[in-house]
């Protein structure tokens, strides 16, 4: 399934990109001469922005070693993760819908403690745009998460739920705001009968753009909350990264560093500290 899924996915980007590119290219250029619409850097880090992305990405962890409020140690996560990222919109231009749709595959493999490594939960998330802007949007669909291969990189069952972004740009769109909410259900185990709510997934959005083409902003910091003890997971984190923009595209590389400041009473595992590189190209429709 697994397989099939990635081969599907090469074989629609490599069919489509050159005709993106060309078409890109010179809508582009020409709005770039009129002054008009979202800049090309401002669209490299907006996950709302009706483009082609390919996005591959490298993290390092490890993990908080205290012990939990029951007395057991805290449990470990994956020591790191390969990431996959294809973003291919279906805009409305294409459909004549009133909406633009952004499908969005994540791939993953992830190494455990024991150096064994293998696929870990994979996700398909549709985000439709439901409300446009001069300076946002706003956007709302379902997700769909892969069982990993085995419980020690991820979930190994199936799970569903739905997302919700939406995006501000200010100060000339050099400042970017947003935030990003993940509900999913499905088994916590693979002997539970029925489905339940996995902990919430709140991330806020901070990018601000910096002399030549350079910018900063709060990284992957998704706040969780657990429905079931009504405790919350709190990372902070920051990320340096640089653009290349050209009429064809931008090609976007970043560093990452993030750590978890509110844990103490989550049961689970807890991020000490989270390296991640990350290099991405996009191509506006």
């Amino acid at each position: 399934m697994r397989k099939s899924t990635i081969g599907i996915a090469v074989v629609l980007a490599c069919s489509v990109l050159s005709n993106a590119q060309e078409d890109a290219a010179s809508r582009i250029g020409a709005e770039l001469q009129e002054g008009e619409g979202q800049s090309l850097e401002s669209m490299a880090n907006d996950s709302t922005a009706s483009q082609w992305s390919y996005q591959v990405a490298y993290e390092y962890r490890d993990w908080r070693d205290d012990t939990l409020s029951n007395g057991a140690p805290r449990p470990q996560g994956n020591i790191d993760m390969w990431q996959f990222r294809l973003v291919a919109p279906i805009d409305k231009k294409m459909t004549g819908w009133p909406i633009t749709i952004l499908p969005r595959l994540t791939l993953r493999n992830n190494e455990a403690a024991d150096k064994s490594s293998g696929a870990g939960n994979s996700e398909l998330f549709a985000l439709v745009i439901a409300k446009e802007w001069d300076t946002g949007r706003w956007g709302i669909g379902p997700q769909i998460n892969f069982p990993a291969d085995d419980p020690k990189f991820g979930t190994t069952d199936w799970r569903y739920g739905i997302a919700t972004a939406i995006l501000q740009r200010a100060a000339n769109d050099k400042m970017m705001l947003g935030l990003l909410i993940q509900q999913i259900w499905g088994k916590a185990a693979p002997e539970d009968s029925g489905d339940t709510a996995a902990p919430i997934t709140i991330q806020p959005i901070l990018n601000y753009s910096l002399p030549h083409t350079t910018y900063i902003n709060i990284g992957e910091t998704a706040f969780s909350y657990d429905w079931d003890d009504g405790e919350w997971l709190v990372p902070l984190g920051v990320r340096l990264g640089k653009l290349w923009i050209k009429e064809s595209g931008t090609i976007n590389l970043y560093g990452e560093y993030r750590t978890t400041v509110v844990y103490k009473d989550w049961n689970g595992s807890a991020l000490e500290n989270a390296y991640r590189i990350n290099v991405s190209y996009t191509v506006p429709m």
